[in-house]
């Protein structure tokens, strides 16, 4: 299984991990063009809280929400 902290610090370009929840607009970019399938729910959870400080749920809801009403982020 892959692991989504080295995964985003890679594609971010991050020294540390612990520099993801600082660059919150560039994980959440990636976030969504990634396919999260390949990752653990306890991972995606970890992430989610350690980067954002939210469950994954709630990211998930907002990423499913774009997808289906795409005017939802011009509004």
């Amino acid at each position: 299984m892959s692991d989504i902290f080295r995964d985003m610090q890679s594609k971010l370009g991050c020294r540390y991990i612990s520099d993801l929840p600082d660059q919150k607009r560039a994980v959440w970019y990636e976030l969504r063009r990634m396919p999260l399938a390949g990752y653990g729910e306890k991972q995606l959870e970890d992430f989610a809280r350690y980067v954002f400080g939210v469950r994954y749920s709630v990211l998930k809801e907002v990423m499913d929400m774009l997808e289906t009403e795409p005017d939802f982020a011009t509004q």
